[in-house]
C-alpha cells in the first residue's frame, strides 16, 4: 500500500450550523428547484446535468452536513463496470451487503453500509431515500460507505446516479483495475473532486503479479501529474472469481485507512476540508448555471415574441370575419328569413301586423317564437364555435411554423406543442368564452328596459335578438332597433364583447403554447441565481 494520510489541522466544524452558510445552501437549493432548461439550446442538456448534481450536492451533503457535523464521513465507492466495487464494500462490512457478481450492472440499487453506532443518524439523511440503508457490525464506525452505481453503467439511470452520488461524498473512493484505470471518465470525475478539495483514495483491484510493479508505477505517476500525489493507493491482489467476500488481509490495508478515516478527529477534519474547499467550486457552477440561464430566457423572449407575431393576423381576420357577419351566414339568415315571412313567428319582431286576427295570432305564437330564437341562437353557438375553434387552430400552427423557421430551440418547442393534446383545452377556452359572452349579454338585456311591444318577448328572447343583432343579423338588428328604439350602441357594445371573448380564445393559445417560457424562465430567476454566487463568494472568502 502507498499512503499519505490527511494530515491534522486542529480545525473542526461545529457540532450544529443554523448560521450564513446553511442559509445560503438553502436558499440557493430553493432557487434551482425552481428553475429549468427546457429549451434545446447549446449547452442545455450540460445545465441540465449540472443543475441535478449541484442539487444532489446541496441537498445529501452540504445541508445535512451543515446541520450536524456528527454525521458519519460519507465515503463513495465509485468506478467503472467490473471493478469489483461491491466485493470490496461486502469484504470491508464483513458480509454480503450488496450484491456482487458477473452480470452488469450489479449495483442496481445504491447501498449504504454504516455500523449499528450509525444507523439512527443515517436512517434521518436524505440518502437513505436515494440508497437502501444496510447495517453491518464489522464496519468501521464513524463512517458511511456507499456502493454506487458504475461511472460507465449500460443503464442510463445507473450512470446518472453513480455520477450525481459523487456529489453527496466527503470521500471518493476510486475503484479500478490494471484494465481500467486509464479510462477517461473517471478521471474526469477524479478532477472534479479534486477541484471541490474531496479527500480521494484509489484502490487498484484485481492485481496479479506480473503486472503488480507496471501497473503501480504507472498509476502513481498518473495521479502525481493529475494533483494526487497524496492520495492513498492500495492494491488488491487478484482473487479469481469472487462473489461474495475478500479474504480479510486482502483487504486489510484499506480496512485500517477506513478505520482511521472514521475516527472523530480524522472524520471532522475530512468533512470541515470538504467544506472549506466546497464553496468556490459551487460558485464557479452556479456562475455556470446562470450563464445557461440568461441564453434559455434570452431564448425564451425571443420564441414568445415570434409566438405572439403571426396570431395577430389571426386575430384581424377574425375580427373581420366576425363584424362582417361570418357567424348568421347561411343557416341562420335563411331561418330567420323564413321565420319572418307574412304569418312567420318572427314577423311581429320586425314591424307592425294589422288586423284583429293578425295581432291574435301574433300573441299565441309567443312560445313558438322563443323556441325559434334559441334554435337560431344555437345555430350561432355552433357557427362561433367552429369559426373561432378554426381561427385558434390556425393561430396554433402559425406559432409553430414561426418557431420551426427559426432555430432549433424553436423546432423542438414545435414538435412538442405539436405532439401534445391543443385540441381539448382550445375547446374548453372556446365554450367559456361563450359562456362568458352570454353573461354579458344577460346583463345587456336587463339594461335596456322593457320593449315596447312587452307583449311580444319575454327576457330569453331579448337576450336571443341581442345576441343574434350582435352577430351580424339584419332581421335581428332591425327588431331591436324597433323594440328598444332607445339604445343606440348597444348592438356595436355588445359586438365588442363579442369579439374580446374571441380574441380571448386566441390570447390563450399564445399562453398556452409559451408556458415553458414563462414558467421557469422568468429574467428574476437568473437575478436570483447571481445573488446566490454572491454569497458564496464571501462564503469561500470566509473559508480561506
Amino acid at each position: 500500500m502507498t499512503t499519505d494520510f490527511p494530515p491534522a489541522r486542529g480545525r473542526e466544524t461545529p457540532g450544529r450550523s443554523s448560521g450564513p452558510a446553511l442559509d445560503a445552501v438553502r436558499s440557493l437549493r430553493a432557487e434551482l428547484e425552481s428553475v429549468s432548461f427546457p429549451l434545446e439550446l447549446d449547452g442545455a442538456e450540460r445545465a441540465r446535468e449540472l443543475r441535478e448534481r449541484v442539487l444532489v450536492q446541496l441537498g445529501s451533503h452540504l445541508e445535512p452536513r451543515l446541520v450536524s457535523a456528527a454525521l458519519p464521513a460519507v465515503v463513495v465507492v465509485g468506478g467503472p463496470t467490473g471493478a469489483g466495487k461491491s466485493t470490496l464494500v461486502n469484504s470491508i462490512a464483513g458480509e454480503e451487503v450488496s450484491p456482487a457478481g458477473v452480470l452488469r450492472p450489479t449495483t442496481r440499487e445504491p447501498v449504504l453500509v454504516v455500523h449499528p453506532d450509525d444507523e439512527a443518524l443515517m436512517a434521518q439523511h436524505p440518502l437513505a431515500t436515494t440508497c437502501r440503508l444496510a447495517v453491518a457490525p464489522g464496519m468501521p464506525a464513524g463512517i458511511a460507505l456507499l456502493d454506487a452505481p458504475d461511472l460507465d453503467s449500460v443503464d442510463a439511470e445507473n450512470r446518472r446516479l453513480g455520477l450525481e452520488l459523487v456529489e453527496a461524498a466527503d470521500v471518493w473512493l476510486f475503484v479500478t483495475t490494471a484494465n481500467r484505470y486509464g479510462d477517461a471518465l473517471p478521471w474526469e470525475v477524479l478532477d472534479d473532486v479534486r477541484r471541490r478539495g474531496i479527500t480521494v483514495g484509489v484502490v487498484l483491484d484485481r492485481v496479479t503479479p506480473a503486472a503488480r510493479d507496471t501497473v503501480r508505477h504507472d498509476l502513481l505517476t498518473r495521479l502525481q501529474s493529475s494533483g494526487f500525489s497524496s492520495a492513498p493507493l492500495f492494491l488488491v491482489p487478484d482473487a479469481g472469481p469472487v462473489t461474495g467476500r475478500l479474504e480479510p488481509g486482502l483487504v486489510q490495508d484499506l480496512a485500517t485507512w477506513l478505520r482511521l478515516l472514521g475516527s472523530r478527529a480524522t472524520s471532522r477534519e475530512i468533512v470541515a476540508r470538504t467544506l472549506r474547499g466546497v464553496w468556490e467550486p459551487l460558485r464557479g457552477d452556479v456562475r455556470e448555471l446562470v450563464d445557461a440561464l440568461v441564453r434559455q430566457v434570452d431564448s425564451a423572449g425571443e420564441l414568445a415574441e415570434l409566438a405572439h407575431e403571426p396570431v395577430r393576423g389571426v386575430a384581424a381576420d377574425l375580427a373581420e370575419v366576425l363584424r362582417s357577419g361570418g357567424l348568421v351566414e347561411g343557416a341562420v339568415t335563411s331561418r330567420w328569413t323564413a321565420a319572418a315571412s307574412s304569418g312567420g313567428v318572427l314577423e311581429p319582431l320586425g314591424h307592425e301586423v294589422t288586423g284583429f286576427f293578425a295581432r291574435r295570432r301574433a300573441l299565441k305564437q309567443g312560445p313558438a317564437r322563443s323556441q325559434t330564437l334559441g334554435a337560431l341562437l344555437d345555430l350561432v353557438h355552433g357557427s362561433f364555435a367552429d369559426v373561432v375553434g378554426h381561427a385558434a387552430a390556425r393561430a396554433d400552427s402559425s406559432l409553430r411554423t414561426a418557431w420551426r423557421d427559426h432555430d432549433a430551440a424553436g423546432a423542438a418547442l414545435a414538435a412538442t406543442r405539436e405532439a401534445a393534446d391543443a385540441d381539448t383545452p382550445r375547446s374548453d377556452r372556446v365554450a367559456r368564452a361563450w359562456q362568458a359572452w352570454m353573461a354579458a349579454l344577460a346583463q345587456a338585456s336587463q339594461s335596456i328596459g322593457p320593449a315596447s311591444h312587452p307583449d311580444l318577448v319575454t327576457a330569453s328572447d331579448a337576450e336571443a335578438l341581442l345576441a343574434l343583432a350582435a352577430a351580424g343579423s339584419a332581421g335581428a338588428q332591425a327588431a331591436v332597433a324597433r323594440l328598444w328604439p332607445e339604445t343606440d350602441g348597444l348592438i356595436e357594445a355588445v359586438l365588442d364583447e363579442l369579439l374580446a371573448r374571441a380574441q380571448e380564445v386566441l390570447a390563450g393559445e399564445v399562453r398556452d403554447a409559451t408556458a415553458v417560457l414563462t414558467g421557469t424562465l422568468a429574467p428574476e430567476h437568473a437575478v436570483a441565481l447571481r445573488v446566490r454566487a454572491g454569497e458564496l463568494q464571501q462564503l469561500a472568502q470566509e473559508a480561506q
